[in-house]
């Protein structure tokens, strides 16, 4: 355990001898969808009444440097994620929550100015699916992310029922597809896909879950 620790300090010091060469602070608004589907104890008694909408808001703090072109960036989230499930029971009462997650959101492979196929012109002189294929595969690893955190204060209502308070904790992973545009741009545009799950434990001390499919457009604000 000491050498895993001590590897991970080296790694970590490592990195932030570099983060002064990162990309410049970016505050992003995205309003999105959600399609939440109850598992384990909590969907033995709920389904989900579909599609949901959601609005994440993200701000890029840290960026710890592997080279002078591609970092770990991280970035603070916070956003609101309304849901809304039905009894299976009595088919008659619904249960509703709103989601309010806070915690941190990683891209291990980010680019500093960005992804810009433009400068891969050898790749593009003739652009066949294989060269496609790599464009289109280098463009995902660059907005690959994972998230985590906690939701907290959540209240559970449900009519009949008296309203419950949880915590849920979040794990979550996606991919961030941005524009072409140079990263010094003051507005770029993007688009995510990812899952995300959330959990908590009930009085009963067994455990719940709700996983959510997401899709989010958004624009990022370089400060």
């Amino acid at each position: 355990m000491q050498k895993i620790l001590l590897t991970l300090c080296f790694i970590i010091t490592g990195l932030m001898a570099n983060a002064q060469k990162g990309m410049d602070p970016r505050l992003s608004i995205y309003i999105g969808i959600a399609s939440p589907k109850a598992t384990e104890v909590f969907g033995q008694f709920y389904k989900s009444k579909g599609i949901q909408p959601r609005i994440t808001a993200e701000y890029n703090f840290l960026n710890l440097g592997y080279t002078n072109k591609m970092f770990v960036k991280v970035a603070a989230i916070a956003g609101l994620e309304p849901q809304n499930f039905r009894n299976l029971t009595t088919a008659l009462t619904n249960v509703t929550m709103t989601q309010k997650p806070l915690g941190a959101r990683i891209y291990p492979f980010a680019f500093k100015e960005g992804f810009n196929p433009d400068d891969q012109k050898e790749v593009f002189k003739n652009a066949g699916f294989t060269n496609l294929f790599i464009i289109a595969g280098t463009w995902a690893i660059s907005g690959l992310y994972v998230e985590g955190g906690v939701s907290p204060g959540v209240n559970m209502k449900e009519e009949g029922y008296a309203d419950v308070t949880r915590s849920p904790q979040f794990f979550g992973w996606g991919i961030s597809f941005v524009d072409f545009e140079d990263e010094d741009n003051k507005v770029k545009f993007k688009f995510n896909i990812g899952t995300r799950k959330y959990t908590w434990t009930n009085a009963s001390n067994t455990t719940s879950q709700i996983k959510s499919f997401c899709m989010d457009f958004g624009i990022g604000i370089r400060l």
